[in-house]
């Protein structure tokens, strides 16, 4: 489909449509407080159980595949004075065939200075950075919860369809 330079749609995002497998189960882990997906999508079904790590997973695949989810002040929480609990839990993480961090907030927020962190910008950069080389968790920076829950079910969907073709 062309969109033409005098279209309305240009800088829209398309309404978020979905279709889910057969067997497709969104496992939300019990501890995780402000869960996304409050307003579930139309025929996505989610459990709540308890995960060995991450917050998100797919049934049947719960040690293969995680994301953890940060908001903002959570992160510079984690990466700060809750270091050593945070680097225990991507340890586990890192064994995983697919794993992510998603965080709530754009990159630029991410990186700059912050009113309820003594944490130096660029301490969380070299902090970030350091997870990815080190651990191999990529980060992901979602300006906001819908975009994080299509970013979210379009890898897990993808995983769980790639997983099932063979």
């Amino acid at each position: 489909m062309k969109i033409k330079l005098n279209d309305p749609k240009i800088g829209t995002q398309p309404k978020f449509e979905h279709s889910f497998p057969d067997g497709f189960v969104l496992v939300i882990d019990t501890r995780e407080n402000d869960a996304l997906f409050k307003r579930p999508l139309k025929g996505l079904v989610t459990v709540r159980n308890t995960l060995a790590t991450g917050d998100y997973s797919v049934r049947g695949f719960e040690n293969r595949i995680a994301v953890e989810r940060k908001n903002l002040s959570d992160l510079l929480s984690s990466l700060g004075g809750n270091r050593d609990r945070f680097k225990k839990e991507l340890e586990k993480l890192k064994e995983y065939e697919r794993k992510w961090i998603f965080v709530e907030a754009t990159h630029q927020e991410a990186l700059s200075y912050q009113e309820y962190s003594l944490m130096h910008p660029n301490a969380v950069r070299q902090s970030i950075v350091s997870i990815e080389i080190r651990l191999g968790i990529p980060f992901y920076f979602q300006p906001d919860r819908r975009q994080m829950e299509r970013h979210l079910i379009d890898l897990f969907v993808k995983y769980y369809k790639v997983k099932r073709e063979g």
